[in-house]
């Protein structure tokens, strides 16, 4: 039997992702979806869904001769990293879904 994450376990892996990333330096976009282990077209969803939702920002950056996308927490982000941290203690007690 094939178990899928709950999104609300996606939702706050990615935002660890980013606002660890984010303490380092930045939050690039593919490391970002490789660190929350998604595919591209799952990550992508989640990320478009979290930028409407007013989370996170998309910057493009120049990078060499490249451009690359890198991923910020805004306010409402970090306070709503906090919230489904708070949920998903409450909810997963057990480890049940633990990455």
């Amino acid at each position: 039997m094939v178990r899928y994450r709950p999104a609300v376990k996606i939702i706050l892996r990615i935002l660890e992702c980013i606002a660890r990333y984010q303490s380092k330096d930045r939050a690039l976009k593919t490391h970002v979806i490789q660190c929350a282990n998604l595919k591209t077209t799952s990550g992508d969803k989640y990320l478009k869904m979290l930028q409407e939702a007013g989370y996170i920002v998309e910057m493009k950056e120049k990078w060499g001769g490249r451009t690359v996308i890198a991923l910020e927490l805004t306010e409402l982000g970090k306070e709503r990293y906090n919230w489904f941290k708070r949920i998903n203690s409450e909810l997963f007690e057990s480890d049940e879904w633990s990455d």
